[in-house]
């Protein structure tokens, strides 16, 4: 899960706030009803999702794998103003 949240926060580092802009990066985890849910925040210029990757993709692709491994599910919300991401998964 560490490799999971820290690829997507360097995401974020690197495509949220472009061109010297700054902002925030948000990491929350919540436990409930025996469930996992850690999700990783901006509110910089958003991630369309799908699409052509903004770098290699590499990134996107080992997050997705970890996950599925992890027997875990991962959600971009796509009504947040920038981006969120959550992974959720079994305790």
């Amino acid at each position: 899960m560490a490799v999971i949240v820290t690829e997507l926060v360097t995401n974020a580092c690197k495509y949220a706030y472009p061109e010297g802009r700054s902002g925030s990066i948000r990491v929350r985890a919540v436990a409930v009803e025996g469930q996992l849910s850690v999700s990783v925040e901006d509110d910089g210029v958003g991630f369309p999702g799908g699409g052509a990757p903004q770098g290699t993709g590499f990134g996107t692709r080992i997050v997705h794998a970890m996950a599925f491994n992890l027997g875990a599910t991962l959600h971009h919300d796509r009504q947040h103003t920038g981006t969120r991401m959550t992974l959720t998964m079994p305790l």
